[in-house]
Order: C-alpha cells, then sequence, then structure tokens
C-alpha cells in the first residue's frame, strides 16, 4: 500500500481529529520562545533557540528542564513560568500570532467532512480561544482543551483520554495529529492513533512509534478530502 493511501484509509476509519495547536496548527513555537527567554534573561540567562524546541517543546521538560540542565541555581520555576505566561498572552492579543497557511485548508476539509474536532494542547485556553477568535475560527472546535484542562501535561496521556471522553469517542476512532514527541508519547499511552506532521522544527526526529509521518498539513488534508468520510 502506498503512502497516500495508508494514510488514507487511517483517516476515513475515525470520528474525530485532536489537534495540537502549537507548530502544528499556529506559528507559535517563536513567541514561546521569545517568552520564555525574555524571563530567563531577567536572571542572566539566555535561552539556546535550537536547545530550546528540542528539550522545551518537542520533549517537554520546560523550564524546569533547562534550570537543571544549565545548574542554574535558586530560580523557581513556576514563578518563571507565571512571567512567561504574561509575555506570551501579550503576543496572543496583540495579533501576532497566526495559522500556517496550510492550516486553513485542514480545519475546513476536516469541517466539511463532519468530523468532531478538538484542540489539545500545553498552551492555557484563554491564548488559545484569543488566537482562534482573532483569526476566524472561534466557533469551528467542538472542544477546546488547554493547559488548565487535565491534570498532568503531555507527556503523560491525561489531556488526551479526557479529550476522548468528553467527546464520547473511543480512543481508536480517533486520530491525533502532533508535531512533538511529547504528544506522540502522550497520544500512544491513551490509545489513540498519532500522525506526525513535519515543520521546519522537528525535521531531525524520527518519530518511529508514529502510525504515520507527513510531510506536511497538505498531505493530511489531501488524505481527509479524499476519504469519502460521511
Amino acid at each position: 500500500m502506498d503512502k497516500g493511501r495508508k494514510l488514507k484509509k487511517l483517516i476515513q476509519s475515525r470520528r474525530g481529529i485532536i489537534f495540537d495547536f502549537d507548530g502544528l496548527l499556529v506559528d507559535s513555537e517563536p513567541f514561546h520562545y521569545k517568552a520564555y527567554n525574555a524571563v530567563f534573561q531577567e536572571y542572566g540567562h539566555t535561552i539556546n533557540q535550537d536547545e530550546y524546541w528540542i528539550e522545551f517543546t518537542s520533549k517537554g521538560k520546560g523550564a524546569q528542564g533547562e534550570i537543571d540542565r544549565h545548574k542554574l541555581k535558586g530560580l523557581d520555576p513556576n514563578k518563571i513560568r507565571k512571567k512567561k505566561f504574561i509575555v506570551y498572552s501579550e503576543f496572543c492579543r496583540n495579533g501576532d500570532i497566526c495559522f500556517f497557511p496550510l492550516a486553513a485548508r485542514l480545519i475546513h476539509s476536516a469541517e466539511l467532512a463532519g468530523y468532531k474536532l478538538a484542540i489539545a494542547s500545553g498552551s492555557r485556553n484563554e491564548d488559545i480561544r484569543t488566537i482562534l477568535d482573532l483569526n476566524g475560527y472561534g466557533n469551528t472546535f467542538h472542544l477546546i482543551m488547554g493547559k488548565e484542562s487535565a491534570q498532568k501535561e503531555k507527556p503523560a496521556p491525561d489531556i488526551f483520554i479526557k479529550t476522548a471522553e468528553i467527546l464520547g469517542i473511543e480512543p481508536d476512532k480517533l486520530v491525533v495529529l502532533e508535531d512533538a514527541e511529547k504528544g506522540l508519547k502522550a497520544s500512544k499511552e491513551a490509545g489513540i492513533p498519532c500522525v506526525i506532521v513535519r515543520n521546519k522544527l522537528n525535521q531531525n526526529l524520527e518519530f518511529q512509534d508514529a502510525d504515520f509521518v507527513c510531510e506536511n498539513l497538505e498531505e493530511v488534508a489531501e488524505a481527509i478530502e479524499n476519504s469519502g468520510h460521511l
């Protein structure tokens, strides 16, 4: 079975799609980096941008991981996160964060095909909704699950398990679209198939446990459009 047919078969047997948000639908990772870096620089430390993507974002180690890796004594990760939220939220409200160009086609195709659409993200609910509203997607998704929506964040499976429960869909009838290792691990532990979408930040990661690896959002959109769903 060729690559396109395999993805089409995976997609057409699902009832709902769970989207990651940052780095998958919206070009927000540079702004998360800017916000965290601004806070760390207050304490005399600059975050390496390449290391940020791998350690902070893809592996999900966050501020605590940065402190541990660089032996930054006396820093409180909770205090750093709270300061970072303030800086990042300002980027969201200013309209600085936009959807990737191909995301519009993907979302539109999934909506027309009748899938239940959910977002499950490590960003805060308020920030997600602000970005959605400013980009014209305020009423598009059936469910928004942000940082506050589950007890443990990715790579724990909590947010995906809870999303499936609220949607009322069995995990194996959903598919997760992700771009990071932490999301892949969380989805697999939740029993939900995972499609990884490559972007400029994750080109060198293998994602061996993924059910499918796409080169871009267009591949997913085409699979949905050709699936004959509903």
